[in-house]
């Protein structure tokens, strides 16, 4: 099930992420790697988790334009967002620590890999999520099980 936010709806979750101590950067405006309208025929393609709570996806809009990737690697902690192409969109990843954790390639020119660490518990469970966008919305995959 993909979910697609407004304009209004990214700006409040961006708002309370910063209240809640996180700098976030979900609503990003007029920035050249998050410009375009809401991306539509939007596929997010899980790879599943590896034995070590490793996980990445594939996003795909248009059918099949690669449009970025996200990564949770459990070794090191590491969340990344990879926009490979300058195609107006953006690539953000989340993971469910608390304030969650971004990775965003918002407001950076493609190509643009975001990359965010610090140590977790070993052995924890998370959700980790992607979402692909610009600044009149962004559409998020499903949340996945993943183990630092």
């Amino acid at each position: 099930m993909n979910i697609i936010l407004s304009k209004r709806a990214v700006s409040v979750i961006a708002g309370v992420a910063m209240l809640m101590g996180g700098a976030s950067t979900i609503g990003a405006s007029a920035a050249s790697a998050a410009t375009a309208a809401i991306p539509s025929n939007v596929v997010f393609y899980d790879n599943g988790e590896q034995g070590d709570g490793s996980r990445s996806m594939s996003i795909y809009i248009n059918g099949n334009k690669l449009a970025g990737a996200a990564y949770w690697v459990a070794n090191g902690d590491k969340l990344q967002a990879v926009d490979p192409a300058a195609d107006g969109y953006g690539i953000a990843a989340y993971l469910s620590t608390s304030p969650v954790r971004e990775a965003s390639t918002y407001g950076h020119n493609s190509p643009y890999t975001a990359t965010k660490t610090g140590n977790l518990p070993e052995n924890h469970a998370y959700k980790f999520w992607a979402c692909v966008g610009g600044s009149a919305g962004q559409v998020c995959s499903n949340e996945y099980s993943v183990t630092s």
